[in-house]
């Protein structure tokens, strides 16, 4: 049997595609009984937040059933949200791991997600066998996802983006994304952006931080959106050199950052709502942490790694895929998306004795 490996993807990429996928997986009526409880998940979340929280972040609430049968009145900005984006994502990627489906023909050895994609990672690693327990773990896990979001939305300091700065970057970058919390750097190795930041940063703490390191060239900061244009307008001509590219992302929260700490702590207080996750001694197989080589059947408590890897800790992707694929001796991975850059990101990292490794969607292999 061929030694395969589950790989989620995260935030960060494009997040037009998730309602159609979603609502693709939702008119299936073997799904019925999972979607039910996510549209029951997500009403008690918004409930739990209350009106305040709710009237502030979330205006139209997360109706999501009402997304999924009315496609057409969705507006575009909907998904611009991180906390809408994040919950489809995760919907999306747990619909895959029920007990009815299976992938074919092969061991499934170890688990592995990029960001947020870390706790469809650890259902996956859980491998609940019986419909109730995955439904009763798909629920915890979702509502740790949901509040996650919603507390980091609440808690990140930001600001505001003076109008001058903001019409200097569009001038500049007519086409380009709107600046925000996260700014991704290609083209330039991990010591040269390093040496810019240790430059640019203040003397009462930390602004910006190196929060993913995808690959070799590959990098993301976070911070706020006016430091980032600080960083931005100060190092101009490194990030536009040939070769060398700025963009940022369209998440609305700066992950992977100390900025999220207090998201940290709060979440903390809601676990009663969430529910208990089960403890790291029930991953039947490895799933494998992003903020270094480690194997999280050897960690404390499962809620609290997902909180600090995805909210606060860096990733650091190549030291991750690389220990997930040797210590597992994964032959293949199968990925689970939503979007392709966690598969990218590997191809990426590969070792040159490492890049036979077979890489497969997930579509072409599960059957029900």
């Amino acid at each position: 049997m061929t030694r395969t490996l589950l790989l989620f993807d995260g935030l960060g990429g494009r997040v037009d595609t998730l309602l159609p996928m979603l609502g693709e997986l939702y008119r299936r009526p073997d799904n019925q009984l999972y979607f039910h409880q996510v549209f029951t998940v997500l009403d008690d979340v918004v409930a739990h937040v209350g009106e305040e929280v709710r009237a502030a972040l979330l205006p139209a609430g997360l109706p999501l059933r009402r997304w999924l049968e009315n496609p057409g009145a969705v507006a575009p900005e909907t998904l611009a949200n991180s906390i809408v984006a994040g919950v489809c994502v995760h919907v999306l990627q747990v619909c895959h791991l029920q007990p009815t489906l299976e992938v074919v023909g092969d061991q499934v050895v170890a688990a592995l997600g990029h960001s947020i994609g870390l706790q469809a990672a650890l259902v996956a690693g859980l491998r609940p066998r019986r419909m109730d327990q995955f439904l009763d773990l798909a629920a915890t896990s979702l509502r740790l996802v949901a509040l996650s979001l919603v507390r980091g939305h609440q808690r990140a300091a930001d600001r505001p983006v003076e109008s001058a700065q903001l019409d200097r970057y569009r001038a500049g970058q007519a086409r380009a994304a709107p600046p925000g919390p996260m700014a991704m750097v290609t083209g330039l190795a991990r010591d040269d952006l390093t040496a810019l930041l240790r430059r640019h940063q203040r003397a009462d703490g930390p602004s910006l931080s190196l929060s993913l390191v995808n690959s070799p060239t590959a990098q993301v900061l976070s911070g706020s959106p006016a430091e980032l244009l600080d960083f931005y307008f100060t190092h101009e001509g490194e990030l536009t050199r040939p070769g060398v590219g700025w963009a940022f992302l369209p998440n609305t929260i700066p992950f992977h950052s100390v900025h999220l700490l207090p998201a940290v702590r709060q979440v903390r207080q809601d676990l009663g709502f969430v529910g208990p996750m089960p403890g790291p001694d029930q991953l039947a197989l490895p799933v494998y942490a992003t903020d270094a080589p480690r194997n999280l059947q050897h960690a404390t408590d499962l809620a609290d790694e997902f909180l600090h890897q995805v909210l606060v800790r860096p990733v650091e992707w190549e030291l991750a895929t690389g220990h997930a694929i040797r210590d597992a001796r994964v032959q293949r991975v199968v990925d689970c998306g939503p979007g392709p850059g966690a598969r990218r990101y590997v191809r990426e990292c590969l070792t040159t004795g490492a890049r036979d490794l077979r890489f497969e969607p997930i579509q072409r292999s599960a059957r029900r």
